[in-house]
C-alpha cells in the first residue's frame, strides 16, 4: 500500500489534498478519541447516579 499516494477530495467549496497516510492517521486518532469520549461520559454518568 503506497502511503505517499495524494488523495484528492472536496468540502464545500474548498479541493484538498492529502497523503493517504496523514488521512489515515486523522481518522484513527477521530476514532480513539470518540471512543474515549464514550468511555469516559459512561464512566462520568455511572458516578452519577444515586
Amino acid at each position: 500500500m503506497d502511503f505517499n499516494r495524494i488523495i484528492k477530495f472536496k468540502i464545500g467549496k474548498e479541493n484538498w489534498e492529502m497523503p493517504l497516510g496523514v488521512l489515515l492517521l486523522l481518522g484513527g486518532i477521530t476514532l480513539i478519541m470518540v471512543f474515549g469520549g464514550l468511555y469516559v461520559g459512561f464512566k462520568f454518568g455511572e458516578q452519577m447516579q444515586p
